[in-house]
Formats: C-alpha cells, sequence, structure tokens
C-alpha cells in the first residue's frame, strides 16, 4: 500500500511540473533556435552592459512550448530558479517567449515593480514586440522588446500614443 501511494504521488508530481526549468547558460537562452548568432550576441552584449552599469539583471528565454505549463507560474519559476537579480534588491527581469503556445511575458521581481509595472510591460508587449512577431520577425520583436524593457529601467523608453 504504501509503495502505492508513493508511486501516485511521484506520478503526480511530475504532472505538476511537467516543464524542467533550463539551466541558466547566458543572458539569452533560445531553446527554440530562433535568434541568428549575430541578434544573440548583440541582445548578450546589450543585456551585459545594463547590468554592468545598473546592477539589474535581464534575461530572454525562448521555448519552443510550454508543454502544458501555465506560463505565469512557469516564468515565475524560471526567475526563482535562475536568481535573476541581486540578492535583497530583487532587481531583475525575465522575457519569457513560448513559441508553440504564441505567448510572451516580462516576468519583473519586486525591486523593480515600480519601474516596469504590469501596464509597461504589457504595452511593450502589446505594441512593440506582438505586432513584429505577426509580421513573421520573432528576431526583430525579441529585440525590439528588450530595448523597451532596458529603456524603461532606465527611463529612456518613450512609448508612442495608441488612439
Amino acid at each position: 500500500m504504501f509503495f502505492l501511494v508513493l508511486s501516485s504521488a511521484l506520478t503526480l508530481a511530475s504532472f505538476v511540473y511537467a516543464l524542467d526549468v533550463p539551466p541558466l547558460t547566458g543572458r539569452v537562452v533560445d531553446l527554440a533556435h530562433v535568434l541568428p548568432a549575430d541578434v544573440a550576441v548583440s541582445l548578450t552584449r546589450d543585456l551585459e552592459a545594463h547590468e554592468t552599469k545598473t546592477s539589474n539583471q535581464v534575461a530572454v528565454l525562448i521555448l519552443p512550448s510550454l508543454e502544458g505549463e501555465p506560463l505565469e507560474s512557469f516564468s515565475h519559476r524560471v526567475g526563482t530558479t535562475w536568481k535573476l537579480g541581486q540578492k535583497g534588491t530583487d532587481n531583475g527581469v525575465l522575457l519569457l517567449i513560448a513559441l508553440r503556445e504564441r505567448k510572451v511575458r516580462i516576468e519583473v521581481g519586486y525591486g523593480l515593480e515600480g519601474t516596469l509595472t504590469d501596464l509597461r510591460s504589457a504595452h511593450i508587449i502589446r505594441q512593440e514586440i506582438v505586432p513584429r512577431f505577426r509580421s513573421g520577425d520573432l528576431p526583430g520583436g525579441i529585440a525590439v522588446g528588450v530595448q523597451a524593457i532596458l529603456g524603461t529601467i532606465e527611463g529612456t523608453y518613450k512609448a508612442e500614443e495608441v488612439l
């Protein structure tokens, strides 16, 4: 009986977290292989320069699929597992793209929530990233999204007014 309960619990646990958090191998983790090498290098350089200047850590994760995982809980797990941001300041940001589900999320650490608000994040996704994705320009959408995130944190991003 004990082994049946243990087996059931382990099976249930595997369904709870079907998708493992990938290892943090760099500032840009492209598991879907959609970024050309030059774009990945440029993004990495920009993210590194931003971190050096501000101590804020921004990372990008591109997945082929969420494999049934809810976007919000998975992005939070990634941010927590990767320990984005400086200890004590929680100043990390994750840009997560799930291709099959056509989902994008900006997960913001508590230390940057006053600057990179939910409203600003939604604007970046809807007005900057998604239009480029719809036109077939995934690398361009990701690049412009990263630049808008960095610009918002640095106070230089100016959103166009949507009528």
